[in-house]
């Protein structure tokens, strides 16, 4: 990893941490499918409570390490930050094969969010929510030069369940998609590695994705 690579997911994390942000943060987030590698990646959380401006920051849905929020079904509207590091699954996508752990991510997300419903029971044991609109940033580095992605960020259906289980659905819309030549893919059909595209209007793509946390008891 070069040294620019490197400072780039350094200065994101510190931007995190530098963040006064409940988080029913995703212990695994997936990017299922695009026109590259299917990518995996673990996910630090914040959330900002924008009504009572009150703030909270997790890792790994572990107790938090910033801050102290009300649970979502005592919130209505509040402003998230993921920060996520990524790595590929080896999974191949349109013919191309794509190697476990040699396409990595660092992704910068903030996103507007808001809570739908809440179960009725005592125990408000049902959330639903949804991301209205978010950005997300991310830098992609491997076995190939690096480069940078924007995408905006939809979240159409997120539940929590018991206050523990989180399970949220996610669309990244790219104005300019994935091609094989960014990742130094080899063309199936030549042998070859795919050439270079330099100054080109790649089309652009929406990629699925899902996460799935455990939140573990706060502190």
């Amino acid at each position: 990893m070069s040294r620019k690579q490197l400072g780039t997911i350094c200065v994101t994390l510190l931007v995190l941490f530098a963040f006064p942000g409940t988080g029913h943060a995703s212990i695994i987030d997936w990017i299922w499918s695009m026109s590259g590698p299917q990518l995996f990646g673990v996910v630090l959380h914040c959330e900002y409570d924008v009504q009572n401006n009150q703030s909270e920051c997790r890792g790994l849905d572990l107790p938090p390490f910033v801050g102290k929020l009300a649970p979502r079904q005592d919130r209505r509207v509040w402003l998230s930050l993921d920060t996520g590091l990524y790595t590929s699954t080896g999974r191949d996508s349109g013919g191309v094969n794509f190697k476990k752990f040699k396409n990595n991510m660092v992704a910068f997300e903030p996103m507007l969010e808001y809570r739908s419903y809440t179960s009725a029971d005592p125990d408000k044991r049902v959330t639903y929510s949804h991301g209205l609109i978010g950005i997300s940033w991310q830098y992609l580095f491997g076995n190939h030069p690096g480069f940078d992605k924007f995408a905006l960020k939809f979240r159409p259906f997120g539940i929590t369940i018991n206050h523990k289980l989180n399970f949220t659905y996610n669309l990244r819309l790219y104005p300019h998609g994935f091609t094989p030549d960014e990742f130094a893919a080899t063309d199936p059909t030549t042998g070859l590695p795919f050439p270079r595209l330099n100054n080109v209007d790649r089309p652009a793509e929406v990629v699925h994705g899902f996460s799935v946390g455990y939140l573990w008891k706060g502190r």
